[in-house]
């Protein structure tokens, strides 16, 4: 490399000035973490980034000399070139981080943020590495190698890379568009559409993060960032300005609410007085009125103490005119209602509601109820099968009980519903015969079970219902005719002499 050569003279004539050139360079390019330099750069920035552009390369150049001519004495053969090589892709990596220095600075003055010293993680990162990628393909390209074939190599590599950080990736890129958009800079606040907010400390390649008030970091992904809304509250550079109702009773004069609310406002020393405080009468259509103050303070964070000092403005001036904010009031008007009481409805009085208990006496009645008892069936539960013998009479209290029966194709198919009031499982049971139908629940249903011996001992002391009872259960049965011709087992058909051939038969 021929650049090492300028400092050969130098290197001859004055070694020790040349080491002492490198260590001082080495210092002011090293050493700015120690407090003197550091407040240094922080006061001329532009101006260290200038001697860094200058410092950097003579001192990357002084030391590779001395390298170089060490190695020329002491080294293998064909060493050097590989040494020049090394140091002049030092040199342009150098040179582009300095230049990368510079045009943060430069895009820090536009911004406007004077107090920062960087630029947000991400626009840093993205900055620096693309000056540095520029120097690694201007080295590449001055030692004779392909451009074209890097690039495509590097598109490959970066293919199966994008498709392995797919998440990670995205972050990235929502990170990049949060940075050209620049919805909000480092230091101003942002609150979240959860209601979460924070200042903004940094903008990193996966994450932006969130200094809360109580002093714990929110870390956001970039995506999620830029999916959702969020309100930018600046920071201390930037007038905060909302307004606040305030109650008053209808009694007050308007014009004095507002006089009283103003001058209160304007008394508050955290509340700018340009613009002037506005106070409104929002709302006289109820009582009491609704009264807006909008003010403004200095900044988001002022707004605490300048609320808290306004609220008590507030409450002095209106205590000074025998006045106080109203609470809401609303109107009650009452009587006296009359006492519901609300029961199930008694077994004897759901047996009543039947047909076949129409012709019973009370006290047969209540022997009949001393034998049943409430039962419930959970929705989708089977309560009688088709081809089932029934043993007993289920009056329905609450629910719906599905009839269905076994067509010829073999296929359910609903024939009725029966609510509240109604009852199954008579005929099957009286007749010990197979119900040609299934009941099931399609509700939860609360009945009333009556055993078959409650009707065996109504009907062996009352021969007199025989006939009554015979005619009831024949219309039953016509009624359901044509259910049982759907069926696929259409049974027996009766007549009312089977019935009271049975009836008899409990007798004897």
């Amino acid at each position: 490399m021929p650049m090492l050569s300028l400092f050969d003279p130098l290197i001859e004539n004055s070694k020790w000035l040349a080491v002492a050139a490198v260590v001082v360079l080495g210092v002011w390019l090293f050493g700015k973490q120690t407090a003197l330099l550091r407040r240094v750069v922080k006061i001329h920035p532009v101006k260290s980034a200038l001697v860094d552009l200058i410092a950097a390369p003579m001192m990357i150049l002084l030391f590779g000399s001395f390298v170089q001519r060490i190695s020329t004495i002491y080294g293998p053969a064909g060493i050097n070139g590989r040494i020049a090589d090394f140091v002049f892709l030092i040199l342009l990596l150098s040179t582009t981080w300095c230049l990368a220095r510079l045009v943060e600075l430069f895009f820090l003055s536009i911004y406007k943020q004077d107090d920062a010293s960087y630029l947000p993680g991400l626009q840093r990162g993205l900055l620096f590495s693309g000056f540095l990628f520029a120097g690694l393909v201007t080295f590449l390209y001055l030692q004779g190698y392909s451009i074209t074939g890097l690039s495509i190599s590097t598109g490959a590599v970066a293919a199966l890379v994008a498709f392995a950080m797919q998440q990670t990736l995205g972050d990235l890129f929502s990170g990049i568009a949060l940075s050209i958009e620049h919805p909000f800079k480092l230091g101003e606040r942002i609150r979240l559409s959860d209601g979460s907010e924070g200042k903004v400390v940094d903008i990193n390649w996966r994450a932006t993060r969130l200094l809360a008030w109580d002093n714990s970091t929110l870390v956001v992904p970039n995506s999620d960032l830029a999916k959702q809304g969020f309100t930018n509250l600046h920071g201390f550079d930037h007038p905060y300005a909302p307004w606040y109702e305030v109650k008053i009773p209808a009694e007050v004069d308007p014009r004095l609410a507002r006089a009283i609310l103003l001058e209160a406002a304007l008394k508050c020393s955290k509340i700018l007085k340009f613009p002037l405080p506005v106070v409104r009468l929002t709302d006289a259509t109820t009582v009491p009125y609704t009264y807006m103050i909008w003010v403004h303070f200095p900044n988001y964070p002022s707004m605490f103490a300048g609320r808290e000092q306004l609220f008590q403005e507030i409450h002095y001036a209106l205590k000074d005119v025998g006045a106080q904010v109203s609470p809401s009031i609303n109107e009650l008007h009452t009587r006296r209602a009359d006492t519901m009481q609300v029961e199930p409805p008694t077994t004897i009085l759901a047996l009543k509601m039947l047909d076949i208990a129409k012709s019973l006496s009370d006290k047969e009645l209540e022997d009949v109820a001393e034998m049943s008892n409430h039962i419930t069936i959970e929705a989708g539960t089977v309560i009688i099968s088709e081809g089932e013998v029934a043993q007993f009479i289920d009056v329905i209290i609450h629910g719906v009980v599905e009839t269905s029966v076994m067509t010829a194709t073999g296929v359910p198919r609903v024939v009725d519903q029966l609510r509240s009031g109604q009852y199954f499982g008579l005929t099957s049971m009286l007749m010990d015969s197979p119900s040609f139908m299934q009941f099931s629940a399609s509700t939860n249903v609360t009945l009333i079970r009556i055993n078959i011996e409650c009707l065996r001992k109504i009907l062996v002391n009352r021969p007199d219902l025989h006939d009554e009872f015979a005619i009831i259960m024949k219309q039953r049965i016509d009624n359901a005719q044509n259910a049982r011709l759907a069926s696929a087992q259409t049974g027996k058909r009766f007549t009312v002499k089977d019935f009271l051939h049975r009836m008899e038969q409990w007798g004897s």
